[in-house]
């Protein structure tokens, strides 16, 4: 049946006005004039219980190429920055109080970094992802860090480099020379079957002579180790480089040694590397057995050895095993025998393949896991030895081919 003119025009004007109700404007936009962009947050907790959260906001006409911003609050070179505190009850208090003295409402669609005070990592950080994941702005993809002292103070800091300390905390992060975990991940560490997690620690470096205390830099030195959601202990970078071979997430590495009987040192530099954690139950025992292959470059030959020499070659890396084997059972004394916390996913290993008998595992983890044996198997393959085999700025006779 055909249309007429009139009724043609009726359906048209009605599909227009449809459109012109769906596409009118955007009702619930914010305007980057009326928000402050959120770059890092620091979470302490003070001495009457309360919680403390600090934020480091961007100042627009800075990072947007205007004229400087005078006498910032704190944090940032050249007012790049400022730094703002609030208090409260919980995290959401203390926003609250927080905005109260802003003049532009919070963004948190550009945060980079979550620093945890010392002190309130020992106390539980849980409630506190928990309100962050839950809350419709925040990234998951956050690093989250933990600080030797206040989350505060490290936000504080003015670096001589980046615009901002958050920034400065981002890249050291995503540099993966030690341990990197986002907001996801630390959730997925304490909701697994260890409930455990581990999170790298920042530590502020002392002023040079006749600058400030907060003209300095922070650092990534060593790891806190949370046993649920409390930080119960914490290792240096020695051990934590053992724990993430052992979890397979080590990204970048340089070990020197020594061969014995000759003088001098050899550094290599890790390629790539893979973990496998095998759980084996044998003679009525639990086992865990960790096989690690690693493929390595020479970057220095301080010894007279020439690396063309297969037999050579051989030496180095015999020695390489053995001292990779040494940093994962330092990590393995300190973390399995003397903290009880089983950060390196034997659990997980176990359960995966073994998931009945886990069932009856899980309630007695905490006391099989301390004892736990580990049969640690490394294997290093030197495959590039550099550009020059023999030992360069030595006479000839003095290269020792075998």
């Amino acid at each position: 049946m055909m249309i007429g003119g009139k009724a043609q025009r009726a359906v048209a004007l009605l599909l227009i006005s449809i459109n012109l109700i769906v596409l009118g404007g955007c009702w619930d936009r914010k305007e980057v004039n009326d928000i402050a962009l959120v770059l890092g947050i620091g979470i302490d907790q003070v001495k009457n219980g309360k919680i403390r959260l600090t934020v480091e906001i961007a100042v627009p006409r800075v990072i947007g190429g205007g004229q400087g911003a005078g006498g910032g609050g704190g944090g940032g070179g050249q007012g790049e920055t400022i730094v703002r505190s609030g208090t409260g009850i919980t995290i959401a208090d203390a926003i609250a109080q927080l905005q109260e003295r802003l003049p532009r409402r919070l963004f948190w669609g550009h945060m980079k970094v979550i620093v945890f005070g010392e002190r309130i990592a020992k106390a539980g950080i849980r409630e506190h992802l928990d309100f962050l994941v839950r809350h419709p702005q925040t990234r998951i993809r956050s690093n989250v860090l933990v600080s030797k002292g206040t989350a505060k103070g490290v936000l504080e800091l003015i670096p001589p480099i980046e615009q901002s300390s958050s920034e400065v905390l981002r890249e050291m992060a995503e540099s993966r020379t030690l341990l990197r975990k986002t907001v996801k991940e630390t959730l997925q560490m304490l909701s697994g079957e260890a409930e455990a997690a581990l999170l790298p620690m920042v530590k502020v470096l002392p002023p040079e002579k006749g600058k400030k205390e907060i003209e300095t830099v922070a650092f990534i030195y060593g790891t806190a180790i949370f046993k649920k959601d409390r930080m119960v202990g914490q290792i240096d970078d020695y051990a934590t480089r053992g724990v993430l071979w052992i979890r397979n997430e080590i990204k970048q590495a340089h070990v020197t040694v020594k061969i014995p009987g000759e003088k001098g040192s050899i550094t290599s530099r890790m390629i790539r590397s893979h973990t496998d954690i095998v759980p084996k139950y044998e003679k009525g025992r639990w086992k865990i057995v960790v096989n690690v292959t690693t493929e390595d470059d020479i970057v220095l030959n301080g010894t007279k050895l020439n690396l063309l020499s297969e037999k050579n070659v051989k030496r180095v890396e015999k020695q390489l095993e053995k001292d990779i084997d040494r940093r994962m059972r330092h990590a393995l004394n300190q973390v399995q025998k003397e903290m009880n916390v089983d950060v390196f996913g034997f659990a997980e290993a176990i359960h995966k393949k073994y998931p009945w008998q886990w069932r009856h595992l899980k309630k007695r983890w905490d006391d099989l896991f301390p004892d736990l044996p580990v049969e640690l198997n490394t294997t290093v393959r030197v495959r590039r030895p550099g550009m020059n085999f023999p030992p360069q700025g030595l006479p000839e006779q003095e290269v020792k081919t075998s």
